[in-house]
């Protein structure tokens, strides 16, 4: 698997997701042919940081309900293996997806988590983007003064960056923010930091920016110079590769034209606006493109042509509307079945893995966790102590009482269990089948190890057990082993640890022996030990 550990690989996702600020389509095209260069299986946090990437890409050029799940499964992937820069990147995406389909609430929401998961080591430019994703969901939200901090923020991590187009995005976004809250002045003084940097970089300005440009020049009255920023929309070739931006731009310069008296040449400009948000299927750009037909019959006098043109925007209006709720309820719908889907996945996994009677861990759940505990062992990682656990004369519970009574003895010992291994980072108590049951420790030495099974011990002899047995006594053998120092297998550390248990029930039960008290256990004795735990062995694996 590769992970993003290693130097090269990092260099190398850095490098595309920076792509990704000076031309999303080579940006698309890299992720895809990585993707396809990993092949199948997993491959850890680099092939999901590449698909987020990709999905930033596709969610404003498709319907972005499946990216937003896609991302969304990533997340909940980066947050069980604890990746937390690829946890900042899904945010950031499903920051913008809610701010797309008009839900600030969630929008702002992502933002502040991305910004709260990215780690000041990251690079400036990563920085940025997440602050930039805030405050375009503080801005939409109304908080202009938190929303211009972090604009200002996002600049300033990017203020020596002349080879992405971020730092025009940003004041873009802001400039867009100032001109939506009517602040006509702060708008302006943004606007013209934009052009002075396009202007200062030798950089053309993009279509999207010069729409805000325009926009904000109209409402300061200079009309010449908006006019100068909107022409380059008209351009087919140009408006044919940026169609949402460029019907953006046709619908103010229609509105120029139009609050000027040139009203044939609005009409030219709105039909233009009209057949590209057709050809693209721009729903929204169709119906201001009909707003603007209406406006411009009724600054004819043609007042028939302009009530049916009015009434065809509100029809268009009303589906427009009706669209966008559809499209945002899909995304949300779409991401509950898979927040659904994967937490009932983890309660049929947890079903899985525990056991009925008591709610302890069962032998599946012992298997996997033990097995993988000693392989971190063996590759350096912590030790760990385990204590087999039998019940003294447990057959006679059962016997003497019933069987009921005996699965309440057995259901309270869980308890006593899982309160013995409850201090220990990472303990974990289970039922291995039938009346066996399994504990394990981590980074416990000899001499913890045998305190908590001596404490244990006397737990479960000291516990009232009258309200259940009325009068007969529960009591407990227990043997220790330690990892490495008694086997770094599964079988060996069992085996040892069943060995001592039988040393406990050998010398009278209810009692804890370890290894420094197994020394005299020799020839016969040693022979005479069974290899597996008797039938009423309780097993408690610590790790």
């Amino acid at each position: 698997m590769v992970g993003t550990g290693d130097g090269a690989v990092e260099t190398r996702l850095a490098s595309v997701e920076r792509q990704f600020w000076i031309d999303r389509d080579v940006a698309l095209q890299a992720a895809e042919e990585w993707l396809e260069e990993l092949g199948e299986g997993d491959h850890g946090a680099t092939s999901r940081r590449l698909r987020v990437l990709i999905a930033a890409v596709r969610i404003h050029r498709t319907d972005p309900s499946q990216s937003a799940i896609d991302v969304q499964e990533i997340l909940a992937w980066a947050e069980q293996h604890g990746e937390i820069a690829l946890q900042s990147r899904c945010h950031d995406v499903l920051g913008s997806v809610f701010e797309m389909v008009g839900d600030r609430a969630l929008a702002l929401e992502h933002a502040v988590a991305a910004n709260d998961l990215l780690a000041e080591t990251e690079i400036p430019l990563m920085r940025a983007a997440a602050r930039k994703c805030l405050a375009d969901a503080l801005g939409s939200a109304g908080s202009l003064d938190e929303a211009r901090r972090r604009y200002d923020d996002a600049l300033k991590l990017v203020i020596d960056d002349p080879e992405t187009n971020i730092r025009y995005i940003i004041l873009n976004n802001l400039a867009y923010t100032e001109h939506l809250a009517h602040n006509h002045v702060e708008a302006l003084a943004t606007v013209e930091r934009l052009v002075g940097l396009s202007e200062l970089s030798d950089r053309q300005i993009g279509m999207s920016a010069r729409d805000t440009i325009a926009r904000v020049y109209m409402a300061a009255g200079r009309l010449p110079e908006a006019e100068t920023m909107l022409i380059p929309a008209l351009d087919t070739a140009f408006s044919d590769s940026h169609p949402d931006s460029s019907a953006a731009a046709l619908v103010a310069l229609t509105q120029l034209y139009r609050t000027q008296g040139r009203l044939d040449q609005s009409q030219v400009v709105i039909d233009r606006c009209r057949d590209l948000a057709q050809r693209n299927g721009l729903i929204r750009w169709t119906t201001e493109a009909a707003r603007e037909q209406a406006e411009i019959y009724a600054a004819q006098e043609n007042y028939r042509a302009a009530f049916e043109a009015y009434r065809n925007y509100h029809e268009q209006s009303v589906a427009l509307g009706a669209s966008e709720n559809e499209a945002k309820g899909r995304i949300l719908e779409a991401m509950f079945q898979t927040a659904e889907s994967r937490r009932e996945s983890e309660r049929y996994r947890e079903l899985a893995e525990r056991d009925p009677l008591t709610g302890l861990h069962n032998r599946r759940f012992v298997d996997e966790n033990l097995g993988g505990a000693l392989l971190q062992l063996r590759e350096g990682g912590p030790s760990l102590a385990i204590a087999m656990i039998d019940l003294d004369h447990f057959k006679r519970v059962n016997d003497t009482l019933s069987h009921e009574v005996g699965d309440e003895v057995l259901r309270t010992l869980g308890r006593i269990l899982n309160a013995a291994v409850d201090p220990v980072p990472g303990g974990i108590a289970a039922r291995l089948g039938g009346e066996e049951f399994l504990l394990i420790l981590p980074e416990t030495d000899a001499a913890k190890a045998y305190e908590l099974a001596e404490g244990l011990c006397r737990s479960i002899a000291g516990h009232d057990w009258s309200p259940i047995t009325h009068g007969l006594p529960v009591t407990a053998s227990i043997g220790v082993a330690l990892a490495p120092a008694d086997g770094a297998q599964n079988s060996d550390l069992l085996r040892t640890a069943d060995l001592r248990l039988y040393v406990a029930k050998r010398n009278g039960r209810n009692r804890v022996v370890h290894s420094a008290a197994i020394s005299g256990l020799i020839g016969d004795d040693a022979a005479a030990a069974p290899e597996t735990p008797p039938l009423e062995t309780l097993m408690v694996v610590v790790a």
